[in-house]
């Protein structure tokens, strides 16, 4: 397996990866790829250099989309985007993409994780926590 920062030319297929693994039962999403497309080059725009992929035998099996931000003394790293094929998990693919980018450094960490999935309980095994000081909030604002 080869972990390598995404270039542009990688944005289509990172796409058609990206509506893939969300279109599963456990996410039951339904992205096109031209809003794929869309979306992950705005992630990547920010922060080329914490984007990467993972190639197996030619093909893209797995992505991860993150930028930085100084917090308080620190940077922060936020996950934007993590995924992985689904034949190919459990093979340390997305724990391979993360090392990439923290650049292998002890690195804090943001991110929101479905908990009906199993992202959820993979960040827990890496020692992420589900609860802290801050809450995810979500909803309309209407005026």
């Amino acid at each position: 397996m080869l972990i390598k920062n995404i270039e542009v030319n990688d944005l289509t297929e990172c796409a058609k990866l990206l509506v893939q693994v969300y279109a599963e039962p456990q996410y039951q999403e339904n992205w096109n790829e031209i809003d794929a497309y869309n979306y992950l080059k705005r992630f990547f725009d920010i922060e080329p250099n914490r984007c990467f992929i993972a190639i197996e035998n030619n093909t893209i099996v797995g992505a991860v989309f993150a930028y930085s931000y100084p917090w308080h003394s620190e940077t922060l790293v936020y996950i934007q985007e993590l995924f992985v094929n689904s034949n190919q998990r459990k093979k340390g693919i997305a724990k391979s993409l993360l090392n990439s980018v923290c650049m292998n450094e002890t690195t804090k960490i943001w991110l929101v994780a479905n908990e009906n999935t199993g992202a959820s309980e993979f960040y827990q095994k890496l020692g992420f926590k589900k609860d802290g000081s801050y809450k995810f909030n979500y909803g309309e604002l209407k005026f």
